[in-house]
């Protein structure tokens, strides 16, 4: 006779696995044999899922929560790589190197992470090439965030970096309809996306408002116009701002 409480865990670790793009679309059998591999670990807030160095035991889907993975720099000061939320998944590089996790990765919340242990995925890997490419395609997605993300650190100020931050998530193509944006995390969580302090962004916010390029609502920006807001954005980066 089945466990419930085991069918009840699997359940939802099949959910959230049909969530997550790298899984996305798979059989519910394929779904299946992952799942029973999967490890469901909670972590409260501040709580490290892992730190930089560790051995790589696995990678992680985000079930609950949200998860902070960054690198603290030379100077102590800590570099937000990216926050991942419910569905994305996180360190699947650690599958293919013997260095431990290449970052620091803790719990903004409360959170409810899936680890997917690393040699038993390993092995389903080895038999079957499809889901290997589902791998180095999420692996290609993050890359291609990353260096998005390092573009907007190298821009030479946060008012720049914070127009790019809202430019990327404009619906495509940029035009002059009206949009809106959920920020979807704090001021302070914000801020250490973008690599600048929490005053700054609050002066950054209210400088575009004031200028008439977004509003600001509870979590949400409004932007009259994308449009307008690019040209602002490329005269920033053309060396227009006084």
């Amino acid at each position: 006779m089945s466990n419930p409480h085991e069918t009840l865990r699997s359940t939802a670790v099949i959910f959230s696995l049909r969530r997550t793009p790298m899984f996305a679309g798979l059989p519910e059998d394929d779904l299946a044999m992952i799942a029973d591999l999967c490890i469901l670990k909670t972590y409260q807030k501040g709580e490290y899922v892992f730190r930089q160095r560790e051995p790589a035991h696995g990678f992680f889907i985000v079930r609950r929560g949200i998860i902070n993975v960054h690198r603290v720099g030379t100077d102590g000061r800590e570099h937000v790589i990216h926050l991942f939320r419910p569905g994305e998944s996180f360190a699947e590089n650690s599958l293919f190197n013997e260095s431990g996790y290449l970052t620091d990765a803790r719990s903004v919340g409360e959170s409810e992470v899936i680890m997917v242990p690393k040699w038993e995925f390993l092995q389903i890997l080895r038999q079957r090439a499809d889901i290997g490419l589902r791998v180095l395609a999420t692996m290609s997605g993050h890359m291609r965030g990353l260096i998005s993300s390092l573009e907007s650190v190298a821009l030479k100020d946060a008012e720049t970096r914070l127009m790019h931050w809202i430019l990327r998530r404009c619906p495509r193509p940029i035009s002059s309809k009206p949009a809106e944006i959920a920020i979807g995390m704090t001021k302070t969580m914000l801020s250490g996306e973008l690599g600048t302090r929490q005053e700054t962004l609050s002066r950054t916010l209210a400088k575009l408002r004031e200028a008439g390029l977004i509003s600001v609502r509870a979590r949400t920006l409004k932007i009259p116009s994308p449009l307008k807001l690019k040209a602002a954005f490329q005269a920033h980066l053309e060396g227009g701002k006084a």
